[in-house]
């Protein structure tokens, strides 16, 4: 595999590298997460500021040549300046009180002639009163610099709220336990985190070297290791599943993030190599969002794990190879597309609608939603259509805090209180 060094250097004279296809879309998806974000924390419009802080582990230089060889592309750290000024914009349209975003970045960068076109850059596009203001030029690698990143943070006026963009190139430069540092210490944290699976594929192995290279990453616990040559053998689907069952569960409880997005994304072009994009964040709303966005970038996106609930970690049980299983329950690729919707859709409401009958006493549908937390494809608009046709039968019935019934799944509210009916559904016997 091509090392980042390799693939991605910039140099002052000279043309920055060019964009790949899948690193269009993580950006997108980094600026529609960053819009939605200020959004959703200023959506009170008596809140006047919000306090956040951006930190970009793996900066690089800044910026790409366009596919069309003419033109840059802005990489992350342009983007995050950018998305936050055009929605502070925003927020005071029409407003004679302004409301401010006040936002501190951080650029980390390892390589010194990447850090030089980055500070250049960045010198070039902001007021140079900022640098070191507002903007942190931070030379070493992430690793090295996160815990002083960290300390800076937690000495802010106004709160801990902070997004890390983790855009490594490999898999193994942001260490599961280093993830649980930034969530212990930061109250507000949120991760993005590109982790390339598919390399760490290639690399796994039941050797001694393969074992200490999980260890340090804190997930070597997470393998079967007993049956890992079997599942590799397997290939294809059975072994995606496998391998993003244990792996995801590793980094989920590693962290210590309550909630959380591993769906694979997969580049176009020449080569195959399929990567994560893992949000990780202690906020069933900004899991929602993240969600929202996967299946607005249904083409983009897939996983290999059950389409409506799942349960992370291998499970020797649900290899077909042991029971007979076939294929759909154990890896079938599926898309954030029509077809997947449909899928989730009439698999929560086969779930949901038998499991509220089993708790045997009312609660909260935002209660419903914490405990399904992240083991769904589904957002929360999804769970409550799921819903609707039990809520219209009166299989469920759905009330608010002041008794006001619910007819329609559409219309829950997390307070609301769901309660089954006296018998459960034949179609659920």
């Amino acid at each position: 595999m091509v090392k980042r060094d390799e693939k991605y250097s910039w140099h002052v004279g000279s043309c920055p590298p060019p964009i790949d296809p899948h690193s269009r879309i993580k950006h997108q998806l980094v600026k529609s997460y960053l819009e939605r974000y200020i959004q959703v924390l200023m959506s009170n419009f008596l809140i006047e500021k919000l306090t956040l802080s951006v930190v970009d582990g793996f900066a690089g230089g800044g910026e790409y040549a366009a596919e069309n060889g003419s033109d840059f592309h802005d990489g992350s750290p342009l983007i995050a300046l950018k998305t936050v000024a055009e929605q502070q914009v925003a927020l005071n349209v029409g407003r004679q009180k302004l409301r401010h975003v006040d936002a501190k970045y951080y650029f980390v960068e390892k390589d010194p002639e990447n850090f030089t076109y980055l500070s250049r850059l960045v010198g070039a596009r902001v007021d140079a009163g900022r640098i070191g203001r507002d903007i942190e030029l931070v030379r070493g690698s992430f690793q090295q610099r996160v815990g002083s990143i960290i300390a800076d943070i937690r000495k802010r006026a106004g709160g801990e709220r902070a997004i890390f963009l983790l855009d490594q190139y490999s898999y193994d430069q942001v260490p599961a336990p280093l993830l649980k540092t930034i969530f212990s210490s930061v109250k507000g944290a949120e991760v993005l985190l590109t982790f390339n699976v598919d390399s760490l594929i290639t690399f796994l192995s039941n050797t001694e070297k393969s074992r200490k290279k999980l260890e340090e990453m804190g997930l070597d616990r997470y393998i079967d290791w007993e049956s890992l040559n079997r599942l590799k053998s397997a290939g294809g689907n059975v072994w995606r599943s496998a391998i993003q069952r244990n792996l995801a569960k590793g980094l989920v409880e590693v962290s210590g993030a309550r909630h959380y997005t591993i769906f694979y994304i997969t580049p176009m072009g020449s080569t195959s190599w399929t990567y994560w994009l893992v949000h990780l964040s202690n906020s069933f709303k900004a899991r929602d969002v993240m969600m929202e966005l996967h299946w607005q970038n249904a083409n983009h996106f897939s996983h290999y794990l059950e389409p409506d609930l799942f349960t992370l970690g291998y499970r020797t049980d649900a290899d077909r190879d042991a029971t007979g299983q076939d294929e759909f329950d154990l890896g079938d690729g599926h898309h954030f597309d029509a077809i997947a919707n449909r899928r989730c859709l009439d698999g929560l409401a086969a779930k949901l609608v038998p499991a509220i009958y089993d708790l045997g006493a009312p609660t909260q549908f935002g209660s419903v939603l914490e405990e399904i937390g992240s083991s769904t494809p589904g957002t929360a608009d999804m769970i409550r259509l799921s819903l609707d046709a039990a809520i219209r039968n009166g299989d469920i019935s759905a009330a608010a805090a002041d008794g006001a019934k619910r007819t329609r799944g559409s219309t829950l509210k997390p307070a609301d209180i769901l309660t089954a009916g006296k018998q459960r559904p034949i179609i659920f016997l």
